[in-house]
């Protein structure tokens, strides 16, 4: 069969025309096609493949998003694959996937800054790995994969080191881990920070203040609960693994328990694989979510799952440091992808292009959201 003719076997089968005698005719081309060049087809790959090349093909060649047959898929894949790289020969790609391309935006890092409880401010950036600080009996080393250690110096019998209070914080398009003196290891997420006792010795309670995001393996102590404060909850835990997104642009905060158990504002448990969302009413609502999008951010991923263009755009701009604006009123659909949290921000724009419902346009580090 010629190309036309797959063409035209497709456009029936997505139009619900096609007859038995057509779809054994398309499938045996399909297995001939997979014989001659071995092909490795997830249902993912098949879509993402459909989606990419509807959105850049001429509207008579546009993809129907449906649930079909996967061996048809597969075969539409390829043709339309196919299909679109003659267009794109002859066409060349258009004026705005060249502004896209000519114009990027690399992604955050291992950022922050550290206040002393002297007042002293030291930018982890800037500083040489090693021993940055010492303060009352604790001695703060800097490691090359972006961690703050707390350590305790060995001090005389019967004494403690003196409390004092230390502030991370990560500036868009950074991020920062910190291991507390109590063994608690902190990951920090972009435009965050976290306020906490540079000793938890003298303490009754360990007691951190987290503004932004941050995910939490906390150190047991049964008889040291540990607190965290942020807007709108306070979390008590004894030992586990939890993540807390408490950003002011958002419509509502959330906690996520991965392990363990931990109590928010003394009056609900949560069980691991659940989440509390609290919005600005107050009212908590407790529901199963996806652990690994939950955290993806730590990850080194962004997953959105039927997600807003707006949510993403917001955590885009902090991660990559960057305004956005839009020329529209922001479409209404939702997306869902898998990305790589570490990849040029033109690879992420692209593919959230793939509807052809919205594009992008970069400018200098101004992202603007296009109809």
């Amino acid at each position: 069969m010629d190309e036309k003719e797959i063409k035209s076997l497709i456009e029936k089968y997505q139009n619900g025309s096609l007859s038995a005698q057509e779809k054994a005719i398309l499938e045996s081309w399909y297995n001939q096609r997979s014989a001659d060049s071995p092909l490795d087809l997830t249902d993912e790959t098949i879509e993402r493949n459909l989606q990419k090349v509807s959105s850049r093909l001429p509207l008579k060649y546009a993809v129907i998003h449906t649930r079909i047959w996967p061996r048809i898929a597969a075969a539409a894949s390829i043709a339309v694959v196919m299909a679109a790289g003659l267009f794109y020969y002859q066409q060349g790609p258009s004026e705005q996937q060249v502004k896209v391309v000519k114009q990027d935006i690399g992604p955050g890092g291992n950022k922050a800054y550290l206040t002393l409880a002297n007042g002293k401010k030291i930018s982890l950036t800037d500083a040489a790995n090693g021993s940055i600080a010492s303060q009352a009996g604790i001695t703060i080393t800097k490691t090359s994969d972006g961690q703050l250690i707390y350590s305790v110096k060995d001090t005389e019998p019967g004494g403690t080191a003196k409390t004092g209070y230390n502030i991370i914080e990560t500036p868009k398009g950074g991020q920062y881990r910190v291991q507390l003196p109590d063994g608690t290891t902190v990951w920090l997420n972009a435009q965050s920070s976290l306020r906490f006792p540079t000793s938890f010795e003298s303490l009754g309670e360990r007691h951190v203040e987290l503004s932004g995001e941050g995910y939490f393996e906390v150190a047991k102590d049964k008889t040291h609960p540990f607190m965290v404060k942020s807007s709108g909850q306070i979390v008590k835990v004894l030992g586990t693994h939890f993540n807390i997104n408490n950003y002011e642009d958002e419509p509502a905060a959330k906690t996520t328990l991965l392990e363990g158990s931990v109590q928010l504002n003394g009056q609900l448990t949560l069980k691991p694989g659940e989440q509390a969302i609290i919005p600005a009413s107050g009212k908590i609502v407790v529901s199963q979510v996806d652990l690994d999008e939950a955290v993806a951010w730590k990850n080194g991923k962004f997953i959105f799952a039927d997600e807003n263009i707006e949510s993403i755009m917001r955590k885009l701009a902090r991660w990559y440091n960057v305004e956005v604006r839009y020329d529209v009123a922001p479409p209404t659909e939702t997306f869902t992808a898998s990305i790589g949290r570490f990849d040029n921000i033109s690879k992420i724009l692209d593919k959230l292009s793939y509807t052809n419902n919205v594009h992008f346009k970069i400018e200098g580090r101004r992202i603007l959201v296009m109809r």
